[in-house]
């Protein structure tokens, strides 16, 4: 099982809910093969820039001889944290922006979960259309003068 947070865009929802975000909680592959470029993707400029200017300083060190481990080592580290915490800072920052956490599912895959927030909505109400008898009954009505009569053209003031 996974954790998802729905998030909601400021002003809330779209009436389809097209802008609702799904976002899978935990570990992320993207993010730990391409650290600093994950978080630019995700526009959190400030921690992609911190985690570029580390990723150098850590090639650095692998060429400084006494310090390849080191570097190797930072480096790792680096791609570890934002696999592992990369999603959580998103959704922090998505919250700074005004977003707002919806609702937190437990679910098998992304499918699942949206069937679930989904279905915990309200939904809208449905008015059944009127039988053609109902539609033949209010012709039968007599006229009414003024405002609800049958009007004659575009603007039909009670035949003046």
């Amino acid at each position: 099982m996974r954790s998802y947070l729905v998030l909601t865009p400021p002003g809330g929802p779209e009436k389809d809910h097209r802008s609702t975000l799904f976002l899978a909680d935990g570990f992320s592959w993207m993010a730990l093969l391409f650290a600093w470029i994950w978080l630019i993707w995700h526009r959190l400029w400030l921690a992609g820039i911190i985690a570029l200017v580390l990723q150098i300083g850590s090639v650095l060190l692998l060429g400084m001889s006494g310090f390849f481990l080191a570097g190797l080592l930072l480096g790792f580290a680096i791609h570890v944290l934002i696999a592992l915490e990369g999603r959580n800072h998103y959704a922090n920052s998505l919250a700074r922006r005004g977003w707002t956490l919806e609702s937190v599912i437990s679910a098998t895959d992304l499918r699942t979960a949206e069937e679930i927030y989904f279905s915990g909505l309200p939904q809208p109400e449905t008015h059944p259309l009127p039988s053609s008898s109902d539609w033949a009954n209010k012709a039968k009505q007599p006229s009414v003068s003024g405002w609800q009569g049958p009007a004659l053209g575009l603007f039909d003031h009670g035949g003046r």
